[in-house]
């Protein structure tokens, strides 16, 4: 959380940036110039005719790549073209498609993407669609209008409520999302012939909710499971946060840099300091970077089980 921030001489590097040029089309592992697939809503997904998987990357540009050198060898350079030609073979015939291009970064959020849908496929599969899943990345302004959004839309249709902390970088809405999760009904209001309708409009205390977080889920993610279990929300699954919440102030100097240093801490209601302590889950459940690899999901898995048992009752 500490950071200085300068316009002066010693921003500037001896040497020139580079840059990867991406498209989303993923490789096989094992054979790095042969399509393995294309990643939902990436540039290469946008083509009207797209690679398949098996097809063989022949040439970039025109020019023929070598299958013994590194792929990225071809496509890192001081900056990144705004499109690019890719020759694949399928079979006996060559074909070449044009395809606009993307950062890795836009790639790496688009992977996330599909990571989040299909948990939330998951989700929808194991329970028969009785529990709504909500991943947030962070806690900014965008993701919490998405959450309210999603709160307003599938939550409140379904029994229950499965909120994803798990790799959350962190922010600040923390209060407007507990805010929402701890809405319970008061009464009931009726439109002159209308249907009945609870106080207020959305209620998801009401609900079974479990709240899942990892390792490395930080900062705000911390201060939303905190309060989560204190004001007694639901349980929470998985494995430790990160300690790593604590909330700064930015100043700026007169030559017109900026520094951001440590300045709220941030304890629980026994005084504990949760950069020291952390988020402790009501129910400790692992998941190993091979379960990841192999598609296994302990703790989602457990969320469901336990969740499904409250609906039940």
């Amino acid at each position: 959380h500490l950071g200085f921030s300068s316009f002066g001489q010693e921003e500037n590097t001896a040497l020139p940036g580079q840059s990867t040029t991406e498209f989303g089309i993923l490789f096989d592992n094992d054979k790095p110039y042969v399509v393995d697939r294309i990643v939902a809503f990436s540039e290469a997904f946008n083509l009207k005719e797209k690679p398949q998987k098996g097809d063989q990357l022949v040439a970039i540009d025109g020019l023929p790549v070598d299958e013994s050198k590194n792929r990225f060898s071809y496509l890192l350079g001081p900056s990144r073209p705004q499109e690019i030609s890719l020759s694949f073979k399928r079979g006996a015939n060559t074909y070449t498609i044009t395809t606009k291009t993307q950062s890795t970064g836009a790639l790496r959020s688009q992977l996330y993407d599909e990571w989040m849908d299909a948990n939330q496929a998951y989700v929808d599969e194991k329970s028969g669609k009785r529990i709504a899943y909500i991943h947030m990345k962070n806690m900014s302004g965008g993701e919490l209008n998405r959450f309210l959004e999603e709160m307003a839309n599938e939550a409140e249709y379904r029994d229950a409520l499965i909120l994803d902390l798990r790799n959350n970088t962190g922010g600040n809405v923390h209060d407007k999302v507990l805010q929402t999760l701890s809405q319970r009904k008061y009464s009931y209001w009726q439109y002159r012939d209308g249907g009945r309708t609870t106080q207020p409009n959305f209620t998801a205390a009401n609900k079974p909710i479990i709240l899942l977080q990892n390792e490395q889920s930080l900062s705000d993610a911390e201060m939303t499971a905190n309060g989560f279990k204190a004001l007694a929300l639901g349980q929470i699954i998985g494995t430790e946060s990160y300690r790593w919440i604590i909330f700064t102030s930015s100043f700026g100097l007169v030559d017109g840099s900026s520094h951001r240093m440590p300045a709220w801490g941030v304890y629980d209601l026994e005084g504990n300091d949760l950069e020291m302590t952390g988020v402790t889950p009501d129910i400790f459940v692992p998941e190993s970077f091979k379960d990841r690899l192999q598609g296994n999901q302990p703790q989602l898995d457990r969320a469901i089980q336990e969740i499904l048992k409250q609906i039940d009752k």
